[in-house]
């Protein structure tokens, strides 16, 4: 009796090992919240899944609408801090940093895994062995993507123009896309030494500016750049060929604080005399400058600071370009357009270093006024993007960034993937195949894990206004007969052979997808318990509070000790008198 009492009293017991400020949460409760935002992420994402989904109108703070397809920002605006949506985020962040495209794909499919888990755990299959079978099912999903390829020659055209066409069609809702397509391509075939043979190029060396008016068909390459800015004086000319540039780090007005090398810091004027004498100075100080200048060949000044007018003024008067307060991000992208270092120090002018432009252009296009640095091999490209209203031309920087991304991508691996669901289809098919193998509980994850990648087709088929229950098992018949080809066009609703249509896919954008969704799904499976800090006002007041009292115990300690030890050497003195 004693011992069953004992025995109910400790089974019980919950001891409290976390302060005041931490939650936790069991295995059962923390996965059902993990499966639950999924859930509820994925149903938002639902919608815009495939060339026909819809898109979403964001409200940014005190901003204007978006409205966009991209799944990377709708997903920003999810602020909730519970981890499983940090980690969604995460996913988002890292799809569109490595591929610029297939976010919403990444958030479905791993919805769709994370539903499957919920089905087998509720069957009784352990989280062990689920996430292994989705290890096993990952690494055959790989090798079947790789018997699917296609090769691809950048100099076939039709296969550059069919995987550009294939991303916008995933993006653009306007309808006439062979401008942008021509665009791209042409872009492609004159950059090539930057995109592909260049070990410094990155995609943020490609910009975007947008002018609203004209028509979406009248947007534009520059090779080089464009800064917002007027032209400073009236009398300088509106073009400049062969210019030589430098870049200033540093205020050119020696009445700024932190300029050492200029001369006076301050003066003080109590005459007629003294003030002209000061703007003799003046004159005389800034006149020289605007001469060495143009000694040297400078024709354009690009300044992220102040300039003083009066320098502006005489430098326009030689015909030399100053620019002031150009922003840092631009003086970055300068350096590297034009290979030489911002100045930021006055005191040895001798040895200044240039960069040249094949020309510098005054523009003013819808009202606005723009200085074009133009180079024919630049190392920044800039887009010039037209159209009537913002959120078009919002729609089309996105289309030439994911476009782009994923044409320069595809030309460095050399391969394609057929599109329009049948790659996903060709796996699923053979993942079932594949189950056979195993005659345990794996079998059952590693099908239900086919069946996760199976619904990613279906919802094309869905948000394209057809009917799943009819085509999809027109898409097994297929692929079991080995039509592995054999995908869903949604121009068309109906089920045709996606290579000879020129449907494709980036091989890796769905190498990545696959890859980065079951890790995330297996490490969400592992978890079993949620451990979080609700209140960092009082967990850091608790822990504050916890070290004074450890300090006073300690204290309390030492002084025992020494008290005692002073007992001990009195005692001994005691004795030996």
């Amino acid at each position: 009796m004693i011992e069953k009492t004992r025995e109910n009293t400790l089974k019980n017991y919950n001891p409290k090992i976390y302060n005041d400020a931490v939650s936790s949460l069991g295995e059962k409760d923390v996965q059902v919240v993990n499966f639950d935002i999924t859930r509820a992420i994925a149903k938002v994402i639902m919608s815009m899944f495939g060339p026909k989904g819809l898109n979403k109108m964001i409200i940014p703070f005190s901003n204007e609408p978006i409205i966009t397809q991209k799944g990377d920002k709708v997903v920003k605006t999810f602020k909730n801090r519970i981890p499983i949506t940090l980690m969604l985020l995460d996913l988002v962040k890292t799809q569109e940093k490595n591929c610029g495209d297939g976010t919403k794909t990444a958030i479905l499919l791993t919805a769709f895994l994370l539903e499957k888990t919920r089905e087998m755990l509720a069957l009784g299959i352990p989280p062990q062995i689920i996430n292994r079978g989705f290890s096993l099912s990952m690494n055959k999903a790989l090798e079947i993507l790789e018997d699917n390829v296609i090769q691809f020659d950048f100099q076939n055209d039709h296969q550059l123009v069919d995987i550009i066409k294939s991303v916008m069609n995933h993006k653009f809702t306007y309808h006439n896309k062979e401008s942008h397509i021509a665009l791209i391509v042409e872009t492609l075939k004159n950059n090539t030494d930057l995109f592909f043979k260049s070990h410094n190029f990155v995609f943020s060396d490609i910009l975007f500016r947008k002018v609203p008016g004209k028509s979406v068909n009248d947007s534009e390459l520059i090779n080089g750049m464009i800064i917002y800015k007027d032209k400073p004086n009236l009398s300088l000319p509106d073009k400049i060929t062969n210019a030589g540039i430098l870049l200033v780090q540093k205020s050119l007005d020696f009445f700024i604080p932190g300029n050492k090398e200029l001369y006076p810091k301050e003066v003080e004027i109590n005459s007629k005399e003294m003030l002209q004498e000061f703007s003799q100075f003046r004159n005389e100080y800034y006149g020289n400058l605007a001469r060495l200048f143009k000694q040297k060949g400078v024709d354009v000044i690009f300044c992220q600071k102040k300039i003083k007018p009066y320098f502006i003024d005489y430098c326009a008067s030689m015909g030399i370009v100053a620019l002031e307060l150009v922003g840092e991000e631009d003086i970055k992208k300068l350096t590297k357009l034009l290979g030489v270092n911002a100045i930021s120090s006055f005191s040895d002018l001798s040895n200044i270093k240039l960069g040249n432009a094949d020309s510098v252009e005054f523009k003013k296009i819808s009202g606005d006024e723009m200085f074009f640095i133009n180079l024919e091999s630049s190392k920044i490209l800039t887009f010039l993007i037209r159209g009537g209203i913002p959120p078009l031309m919002d729609e089309l920087e996105e289309i030439f960034n994911g476009s782009l991304r994923v044409a320069i991508q595809t030309v460095k691996d050399k391969k394609l993937l057929p599109g329009g669901g049948a790659l996903e289809c060709e796996i699923s098919q053979k993942l079932k195949i594949f189950a056979q193998n195993y005659p345990n509980k794996y079998q059952i994850v590693i099908t239900e894990y086919a069946k996760a990648i199976e619904n990613l087709p279906a919802h094309i088929i869905m948000n394209s206004a057809a009917e799943p229950l009819d085509l999809i098992p027109q898409l097994r018949a297929a692929h079991s007969n080995g039509q592995k080809y054999m995908g869903f066009n949604c121009i068309v609703n109906d089920i045709v052979d996606v290579v000879k249509e020129g449907i494709y896919d980036g091989y890796f954008t769905k190498k990545q997808i696959i890859k980065i969704t079951s890790e995330l799904a297996r490490q969400i499976i592992r978890v079993d318990s949620l451990i979080m800090v609700y209140n960092r006002k009082l967990y850091e007041q608790i822990e504050k509070e916890g070290k004074e009292v450890k300090s006073q115990k300690h204290q309390e300690k030492v002084r025992k000790y020494l008290n005692k030890k002073d007992e001990s050497l009195f005692s001994d003195l005691y004795n030996t008198k």
